[in-house]
């Protein structure tokens, strides 16, 4: 019913070393929700493109999806046999479906920006290494066991914390390594402290290297990336929503890489460096501050009066060459990893919920090819009715957003007993500044999404009067900005086809997956019961009516 439809594939390699193939629809129903489905998990033997590309078209036609007509999007990850220009598969598919638009997984870039960002200059890497160093040093037993301890004893009612293993996959548990870092500090300090007087040599050695690198620069460093990973953890958990949109995506991308170019001043830098001093006194350290060095000096030759040095103090060092070097790197890794999903975005600028809004303010005319490219992409849409069509909704979207939420109450109730009566009082907000007979109010500025947009055409019965623009809009919501459904299916994998279950048929996990990762389907036991009654006679003598 949808038509127009999305896919998003990945694969990965189960307990008995089988490469699987998960494939997900994402699409339009007809009340204007985005959906992400499983359709399908198969092996995949031969994991090139031309291979991939075989079980595609296996899949989709045993499916009987017309992917060569109604395949407007595709989202995969880096890998090259997915993604490759030349013989990859989304060109494969794209030789037969030239609409078929790639999308490279905004999870995914957003890791490789984190990656880039870790590297990037000699303090960090630094920094990390000693961090992985210090969660090895834990998984010990015995260590861990007194690391436990010391947390009771300083953090007494909190619960207890483990500094776990950085994922080589997902950069984004580095930030929740060094969370645990900042908030367990100083139990940290005191088990490193207990453990140097360790009978172990190893433990002892180990427990006292590690005390000699936690510095002043190294509580900074810690700071400045826990700063940077509180912006990047949020915006990473977003992207991996099923229901967000490719502009909502892309403006959340953008809003996080304004909140890291506010970081990049001479200020915040200073706010950085007194949160360390900060951090560093009330953990009793000996170093409170930057630890001078002083500096080495070039013998001046005879007859030489000019002084080339330039004394520069290992504060306005470690600004230039890691602070601010760290944040740049980020700013241009997102700009250089995120140019491709902006090449989309000029072609369907127009169609974002803000210039839809500011169509009506400035009442101004759009240019006559504004939607040629999106009428070359969806071949069923009229770009000079999609013109026309924009421009009426956008002075009518306001009034029908703020009707999509009726109000449950018309009139405050006087007592109690009166709001009970209406049988709505478990849904009504009692916050004074918020009781306004309105369930969630919508702000028509702030919260219109793509989503919104197809609610309202959907809910109105406004998809004939707009019939151009409802295609548009179901088309944007389809593009998947994220392959990250795909992934999730593999956690159920792991869950499904266990040590003891390696030896599984194919067809029965396939179905296990099916029946797990998409509960919200009502299944009909009536057919459930025919179907598997008509699979023999006895069964069907037992359990069919005469």
């Amino acid at each position: 019913d949808a038509g127009i439809f999305a896919v998003i594939i990945d694969t990965t390699t189960d307990i008995a070393n089988y490469e699987q193939l998960t494939f997900v629809l994402r699409y339009v129903n007809n009340s204007g929700s985005i959906e992400e489905r499983l359709v399908a998990l198969e092996t995949a033997a031969d994991g090139t493109g031309q291979g991939l590309f075989k079980k595609f078209c296996s899949i989709t036609e045993k499916y009987n999806l017309n992917w060569r007509q109604n395949l407007c999007a595709q989202s995969y990850d880096g890998a090259a046999s997915m993604q490759g220009i030349y013989s990859g598969l989304r060109t494969l598919i794209q030789k037969e479906n030239p609409n078929a638009m790639y999308v490279w997984c905004f999870a995914h870039l957003l890791n490789l920006v984190v990656v880039d960002t870790c590297d990037c200059c000699e303090v960090t890497k630094h920094f990390f290494g000693e961090v992985q160093a210090l969660v090895s040093f834990f998984r010990a037993r015995k260590r861990t066991a007194t690391f436990i301890e010391c947390q009771q004893q300083l953090y007494p009612g909190d619960r207890t914390r483990r500094l776990k293993c950085f994922s080589d996959t997902r950069w984004t548990s580095h930030g929740r390594v060094i969370t645990v870092l900042f908030e367990r500090f100083g139990a940290i300090l005191e088990t490193l402290k207990r453990l140097v007087n360790d009978n172990d040599r190893v433990t002892s050695s180990g427990a006292k290297s590690l005390l000699k690198v936690i510095t002043f620069e190294f509580i900074l460093t810690m700071i400045l990336n826990k700063n940077i990973f509180a912006i990047t953890t949020p915006l990473s958990n977003y992207l991996q929503s099923k229901s967000i949109d490719f502009i909502q995506a892309l403006n959340l991308v953008d809003a996080s890489k304004a909140k890291l170019t506010s970081m990049r001043c001479d200020a915040e830098f200073e706010l950085t460096v007194n949160e360390a001093k900060r951090f560093a006194e009330k953990h009793n350290m000996s170093e409170l501050s930057f630890k001078e060095i002083r500096p080495r000096k070039k013998k001046r030759m005879p007859g030489e009066n000019i002084y080339d040095e330039v004394s520069v103090s290992v504060c306005d060092r470690y600004r230039t060459n890691t602070y601010f070097k760290v944040l740049d790197q980020i700013i241009s890794s997102i700009n250089s990893r995120f140019s491709s999903a902006r090449e989309i975005l000029k072609d369907l600028s127009l169609l974002s919920p803000e210039r839809l809004i500011n169509m009506k303010k400035d009442n101004k005319s759009i240019p006559e090819d504004s939607f040629h490219n999106i009428s070359n992409w969806l071949k069923d849409i009229n770009g000079n009715d999609l013109k026309r069509e924009y421009i009426m909704f956008s002075h009518s979207l306001r009034d029908l957003v703020s009707g999509l939420e009726t109000p449950l109450l018309l009139h405050k109730p006087d007592s109690p007993d009166d709001a009970y009566d209406t049988d709505l009082s478990d849904n009504t907000n009692t916050d004074d500044e918020n009781n306004t007979g309105l369930a969630n109010p919508v702000n028509p500025e702030t919260k219109i999404t793509i989503n919104t947009i197809l609610h309202v055409l959907s809910n109105y019965n406004l998809m004939s009067a707009f019939p151009n623009l409802y295609l548009a809009y179901k088309a944007l919501g389809t593009i998947p900005a994220t392959s990250a459904s795909a992934e999730r299916t593999f956690s159920k994998v792991k869950l499904i086809k266990t040590r003891l279950r390696s030896t599984i048929d194919q067809n029965r996990l396939e179905s296990l997956m099916l029946i797990s990762c998409e509960k919200d389907i009502q299944i009909n036991y009536n057919e459930v019961i025919d179907t598997f009654g008509l699979s023999s006679q006895v069964l069907k003598d037992a359990l069919m009516f005469k």
